[in-house]
């Protein structure tokens, strides 16, 4: 099953600023986008459950 990224304004602004300070990381940054939209429970992106007021989200 493949999954859709909803990019908001704010993080397109902010992933841009990023992609500028670390150009050498944009590879490996569409990879990972890639794969997060592909199965978002794959083990190298290592999905975890927080705790605490939080506990009811997940981070990666």
């Amino acid at each position: 099953m493949k999954y859709r990224l909803i990019y908001t304004e704010s993080y397109l602004k902010k992933a841009k600023k990023f992609v500028k300070k670390h150009l050498e990381l944009v590879a490996q940054y569409e990879k990972t986008l890639k794969i997060l939209e592909l199965d978002p429970h794959h083990p190298s992106l290592r999905l975890h459950q927080l705790k605490g007021r939080l506990k009811d989200l997940h981070s990666y």
